[in-house]
């Protein structure tokens, strides 16, 4: 494949090639175990540097999705049924699930804007009610609810004009182009068993769920937003991948 032009999106060249390998792994270009082209190959392919490929392998390192082994090169790893995911990746769910499952149905069941409590304002570092969009969603794959989701957007961030309805599927891609990505989360995460939260008609027959609760922050450290989304059992994976 000749150099890549999607390489100019604004983003740096590693993230790129990061998610360019990652689409072709998720397509099965590489099965698990198998062993990637070398830095060098990969380089003269996208048209960028080996430590840019480096650097690339390292980010998909870090996610699980690759493995590095010294002396003998990079091969895919082992993964199971469900989404997979680190829990240090910050990237948009309905790409993720898309990218790995073939599709990624978002329905929102809520998009207004409002104010928040004085308690609720407290997750956004204010001392006083503030005004934020309150999303209601689930994101569905092959007949299946992967996860429902609550949360907060600050509003007082976004443009004055800005119209909740504008969320219609991934929220990343309509923060994007106004440079309101988040830098780094807060995040936690516990079980849940409720039978209140699934609100679709395909409800998982457990209400048993891994609760992720994140306060994702700007570059300025503002909290851009507050989520709490419920993932129903065995249709997620997070991997935890110990640095040296």
């Amino acid at each position: 494949m000749p150099a890549d032009n999607r390489l100019k999106d604004g983003r740096s060249l590693p993230a790129q090639l990061a998610e360019m390998l990652r689409a072709r792994i998720v397509a099965g270009e590489w099965a698990p175990g198998e062993q990637l082209p070398s830095e060098l190959s990969l380089a003269e392919e996208a048209g960028v540097s080996r430590p840019t490929v480096r650097t690339a392998l390292r980010n998909l390192a870090a996610s699980g999705l690759v493995r590095v082994r010294q002396g003998a090169g990079t091969f895919v790893a082992p993964r199971g049924s469900g989404v997979v995911t680190g829990l240090q990746d910050l990237r948009s769910m309905s790409a993720l699930i898309a990218e790995q499952r073939g599709e990624c149905v978002v329905e929102y069941r809520v998009r207004e804007m409002k104010m928040t409590t004085d308690e609720d304002a407290r997750h956004f570092d204010s001392d006083v009610p503030l005004s934020v969009i309150a999303l209601e969603r689930c994101f569905l794959s092959q007949g299946a609810v992967i996860a429902f989701e609550w949360a907060y957007v600050n509003a007082e961030v976004l443009p004055r004009d800005f119209d909740p309805e504008q969320f219609t599927g991934s929220i990343f891609e309509k923060l994007q182009p106004l440079g309101l990505l988040p830098d780094q989360s807060i995040s936690t995460v516990h079980a849940v068993y409720d039978e209140t939260i699934a609100w679709t008609d395909e409800k998982p027959e457990v209400p048993l769920y891994l609760c992720l609760e994140q306060h994702q922050l700007l570059q300025d450290g503002r909290v851009l937003s507050w989520s709490k989304t419920y993932f129903t059992e065995g249709n997620f994976e997070f991997l935890l991948v110990r640095t040296r």
